[in-house]
């Protein structure tokens, strides 16, 4: 009961500390989905249903891959930089705590980047999805899997701007290199093979399979695939908050 509170507590802190900034992280998540789901469509004549349910699908995903690799370093970096992360773990709370409310913060931050993306493309491409409850399980399975290259990020890097390169070049590779917001079949064959060790991979494949009913989408494999990578980014990120001394 003590550590739901804490839990809690700091969620609430989170959430505060950045409150000046959530509602402009919510303005730049609908730009960016609606320049996704839009633009990318001006790319492709005569967008077939199979295309816009992957361009939809991909937008939804690409929200929390975004906060992943971005949004959660850059939280971790800055409040670094500000002394704040060695207050936080100078007091009586479980580091892995504090990295769950913070994981927490960016997940509720990414949340209506996310309904957007499917309801706007939903809306925009004349769709009809079959909405799984799993999907319900696929969001935080893909924070989780990600979170650990996320804090990796933020906590070992020596300076924000630093943060910033190796996200914006993690997302980089993301957008163009793997099969989020491009078809698998459509990358050349070194590319397909790296995307078969990348936790991205079956995360939009999840969303995929949760949110329509595709072919050759693999959701329970996925997921189990996603749940693998999660054990290994929650064992990462509590090594990297514990070298912090």
């Amino acid at each position: 009961m003590r550590l739901l509170r804490q839990y809690g507590q700091l969620v609430l802190l989170g959430l505060r500390q950045n409150r000046d900034e959530v509602a402009f992280i919510g303005v730049i998540q609908l730009v960016m989905t609606f320049g996704f789901v839009v633009g990318f469509g001006y790319f492709i004549h005569n967008v077939s249903e199979r295309q816009a349910l992957f361009l939809t699908t991909g937008t939804a995903t690409n929200t929390l891959v975004t906060v992943a690799l971005v949004g959660l370093p850059q939280v971790l970096s800055q409040s670094k930089a500000q002394g704040r992360l060695d207050y936080l773990l100078s007091l009586p709370i479980s580091r892995e705590l504090y990295l769950a409310a913070q994981v927490t913060y960016v997940v509720i931050t990414a949340l209506p980047g996310v309904v957007f993306a499917v309801v706007f493309g939903a809306w925009h491409y004349d769709l009809s999805l079959s909405v799984d409850p799993l999907v319900l399980v696929v969001v935080p399975l893909t924070m989780l899997s990600l979170a650990g290259v996320g804090v990796a990020i933020g906590l070992l890097s020596p300076h924000p701007n630093v943060t910033n390169a190796f996200s914006n070049l993690a997302i980089f590779y993301v957008l163009l290199f793997a099969p989020i917001l491009i078809p698998k079949e459509q990358l050349p064959a070194l590319l397909r093979h790296i995307a078969t060790v990348l936790p991205t991979t079956y995360a939009a494949d999840a969303m995929r399979g949760a949110l329509t009913d595709l072919p050759g989408t693999h959701l329970a494999r996925s997921m189990a695939a996603m749940a693998g990578f999660t054990v290994v980014s929650l064992a990462a990120s509590a090594i990297s908050v514990r070298r912090r001394g």
